[in-house]
């Protein structure tokens, strides 16, 4: 399989082509239970259910070892989207949570989803922003771009039966609300690469349940509406129709920052948490940098990540509790080759 990636064999190819493996469970569509039967056999005598899922990641290995080879050096990184995976498929590419609804409980669902993915060490996932069967209006696809946005895997998809749904098609209005959640997404990609770089060193996850960073308090296990991205970044996103206010539980060991208004949020640190309502109206996703960092961001609009290569970086300082304090990490490469593997840089 990886062979048929090679140029003169994939007709109309190039070295910026990359690939999505959909449908590699294997599905059946026309099946009981939209598979091949469990107890079909392969050629060695195998039942179907003992390797259903090693198929996925397989298909995703060979596929992302196809379109390195496909090179002379082997040097470009390849990207492979896939539907099926397994435990080791973080090594290969990213995954998604499969054909979701346009709807607000589906939107809900999505961060339990990923937080679930993310703590099973699958870091580059997300579900698809707006849903894939049915119409968005207005309100829930802006919210939805605005979750997807603080997301690992961030993209828009849908149904070839449903309506468009680019931000232009909901009016003026609108489509300001999703454009300023895509800048915001652009804007940290400084500090999203580093994350994943460490995903990819230490094994912490890129998105974090509470209880990962904070083991020691008991009153964030059970959270699961709201989320860290890395160690520095909290999130909760608004998945209410009609929202105007949202309840955020901050951890008082740290302080917090609201992203938006650079102010610090008020906490009674009397307690290890604290819950505090916060406005969020339709213009609002309430996220916040925590005390003690640094992020790094670019902030020069541009029409694709290439040509942010070699865009200044702007540096965000929270300080910490003394307001003497802060520290933060960037890591960065060509973005392109093996090189920081191969040659440490």
């Amino acid at each position: 399989w990886a062979d048929q990636f090679a140029y003169n064999k994939y007709i109309g190819s190039s070295p910026s082509l990359f690939t999505w493996n959909d449908m590699n469970e294997p599905s059946v569509f026309n099946g009981p239970e939209v598979s091949m039967q469990k107890d079909l056999r392969n050629l060695n005598g195998v039942e179907h259910r003992e390797w259903h899922n090693l198929y996925g990641v397989l298909f995703q290995r060979a596929t992302a070892e196809g379109l390195t080879h496909r090179n002379p050096d082997g040097n470009i990184r390849p990207f492979v989207l896939s539907r099926s995976f397994y435990a080791g498929s973080q090594r290969y590419g990213s995954i998604w949570t499969g054909d979701n609804e346009s709807s607000w409980p589906h939107l809900k669902i999505a961060a339990p989803m990923l937080l679930s993915l993310n703590t099973a060490a699958l870091s580059f996932v997300g579900a698809d922003v707006g849903g894939f069967f049915g119409n968005p209006d207005a309100e829930l696809m802006t919210r939805w771009m605005q979750a997807g946005a603080y997301q690992p895997f961030f993209r828009g998809h849908a149904h070839h039966d449903a309506k468009r749904r680019e931000p232009w098609m909901f009016g003026d209005e609108w489509m300001v609300r999703m454009r300023r959640a895509a800048m915001a997404r652009y804007a940290l990609l400084p500090y999203w690469y580093t994350v994943f770089k460490e995903a990819g060193v230490t094994g912490m996850p890129v998105m974090r349940t509470m209880w990962m960073q904070y083991p020691d308090v008991e009153e964030l296990y059970g959270i699961d509406d709201q989320y860290l991205i890395g160690s520095d970044m909290l999130v909760k996103p608004v998945t209410e129709a009609g929202a105007t206010q949202t309840q955020v539980v901050f951890p008082t060991e740290h302080d917090w920052y609201d992203v938006d208004t650079i102010m610090k949020i008020p906490l009674n640190n009397d307690f290890v948490i604290d819950r505090i309502t916060v406005q969020s109206d339709i213009d609002k996703i309430p996220v916040y940098q925590r005390g003690g960092s640094i992020i790094a961001r670019k902030l020069r609009l541009r029409r694709s990540t290439q040509l942010m290569t070699k865009d200044p970086y702007t540096l965000y300082i929270a300080l910490d509790k003394s307001s003497t304090y802060a520290t933060g990490v960037l890591y960065m490469d060509d973005e392109i080759s093996f090189d920081h593997e191969r040659k440490g840089h």
